[in-house]
């Protein structure tokens, strides 16, 4: 505004001067008011900016731990070697926690395998044994029915051992009992003469 002014009116008109400086002056004053204005305007951000400096702080912490890492100051190739050890330390855990359970696993097989085995064993014993028992029921039987017959035979005649043991088998004393028996042989003697 200035250079207009200056333009348009001679240098040496001092009224034209005194408008100029009186307009230079509202307008500073004017930018000044204004300036005052919008400053109590403005919302308090301090606030605000405490918690953003806070965040950039935590930032800062975080970046400088990183920047302190040793894995940032290794190259690529450093870099790739170390995560390759370390996958390969994984993977030598990881085959011997496997190899441990395989061996678990293994004897547990055994075991149930030894436990098939004794019950297998348990029941071929009984199943031996019953055999047995009746194998050696049906020989005491076939013993009990021949062996009396063979020493009652074996004895002396004056014992009459035969005699007793019919008697005893019949239920009836010796007499009764020599009568009923040879009451039932005669019809059979009879039928062998014929």
């Amino acid at each position: 505004m200035t250079n207009e002014s200056t333009q348009t009116a001679p240098a040496d008109d001092p009224t034209a001067a005194f408008e100029e400086l009186r307009r230079a002056v509202s307008l500073t004053r004017a930018a000044v008011e204004g300036l005052t204005a919008a400053r109590e305007r403005i919302p308090d951000y301090s606030d605000t900016l405490g918690e953003m400096l806070a965040v950039q702080k935590g930032a800062d912490d975080r970046l400088s731990r990183i920047e302190r890492s040793p894995a940032i100051s290794l190259s690529p190739a450093v870099m790739a070697a170390e995560i390759v050890k370390a996958s390969e330390a994984a993977r030598a855990a990881d085959r011997k926690q496997m190899h441990d359970v395989r061996d678990e696993m293994i004897r547990a097989i055994g075991r149930l395998d030894t436990m098939v085995d004794h019950g297998r064993a348990a029941h071929h014993q009984r199943r031996l044994l019953i055999s047995t028992g009746i194998g050696a029921a049906a020989g005491a039987m076939l013993l009990m029915a021949i062996l009396p017959g063979a020493v009652a035979r074996s004895l002396p005649e004056s014992w009459h051992i035969p005699e007793w043991m019919a008697a005893r088998t019949i239920g009836l004393d010796q007499r009764e009992a020599g009568e009923r028996m040879v009451a039932t042989s005669r019809p059979k003697q009879a039928k062998r003469g014929r």
